[in-house]
């Protein structure tokens, strides 16, 4: 059965450790909004912490795909979380396909966000509401990326399953009965694949702790690019779930084309960094100057 839920990541100020887990959500009433603005739901919830399993009780707020959710006994406990969504059902997780070329998709969206911002950008405006959305659809690009390649790997390239269950904390604490194994021989690509989707993948220190795992490649490198991408979350953060707005409030401004265009060119480098690396074939068109 499908359910309504979200998302998070935070520090568990119990054991101390970073956990990333589900939080049920209560749906909104679908039927009595007449626009999706008037789209909202809150109720107390639970969030169960990935590392020690305690359970914390919670409030969660969902507006119009924005979703917030702050612990109840631990109020400045920052909690990061995503849209509020349909969990698929359980087949869709194993049956959904790889892309059959993440840098192919990448590099399309990539290209489709250049030529809008080029068309419909505002040149100076940097709380520009159009220069915000395809600034948050390049980040989102990445997030793919990084996914769709790390999962393709893993079930593709050998070698690569055994080191993330050998090297991730939490692949390799899992167990299964001798029944479970046996009456599924593709248990442990599914398990792992179904893990990789979990994963957060704007946590970009997770996700650079998970190639270094499974190709001794860290993403995270490069010092300028890093501060650069590293910021760009963050923005990303802040466009999503405050609307444009840092924590304290003020605008942000910095969404100018140069500046999107600076971040694209970030991203498309780190891309280009991570498919040498991962699959061993230059891509000498990713120099261009197109965005």
């Amino acid at each position: 059965m499908q359910e309504f839920e979200t998302n998070v990541v935070f520090t568990c100020p119990r054991c101390g450790e970073v956990s990333r887990t589900v939080v049920p959500v209560p749906e909104p009433d679908w039927t009595s909004a007449e626009n999706p603005s008037e789209l909202y739901s809150e109720d107390q919830t639970e969030v169960v912490c990935s590392e020690c399993s305690i359970t914390l009780e919670a409030y969660v707020y969902n507006s119009a795909g924005v979703c917030t959710v702050s612990l109840n006994e631990y109020p400045n406990t920052p909690v990061e979380a995503d849209h509020a969504h349909f969990s698929p059902e359980e087949d869709d997780w194993f049956a959904a396909e790889i892309a059959e070329d993440p840098l192919d998709v990448f590099m399309d969206s990539h290209h489709q966000i250049g030529d809008f911002l080029a068309d419909h950008g505002h040149e100076s405006d940097g709380a520009h509401l159009v220069n915000r959305m395809l600034f948050v659809q390049q980040v989102s690009a990445l997030e793919a990326y990084l996914a769709d390649t790390l999962i393709k790997a893993a079930v593709e390239k050998h070698g690569v399953l055994a080191k993330l269950i050998e090297g991730d904390r939490e692949l390799s604490a899992q167990k299964f009965t001798l029944a479970e194994i046996a009456s599924s021989p593709n248990l442990v690509e599914e398990k792992v694949t179904a893990y990789l989707r979990s994963i957060v993948y704007h946590n970009l220190a997770r996700v650079d702790a998970l190639y270094s795992i499974a190709f001794g490649l860290r993403i995270l490198d490069e010092r300028p690019r890093n501060a650069l991408l590293m910021e760009a979350i963050g923005h990303r953060h802040d466009c999503v779930h405050r609307n444009g707005r840092d924590k304290d409030g003020n605008l942000l401004t910095v969404f100018t084309k140069d500046y999107i265009a600076r971040i694209g060119a970030a991203m498309r480098q780190l891309v280009k960094s991570i498919d040498d690396a991962v699959w061993g074939a230059p891509l000498l068109f990713l120099g261009d100057d197109r965005f």
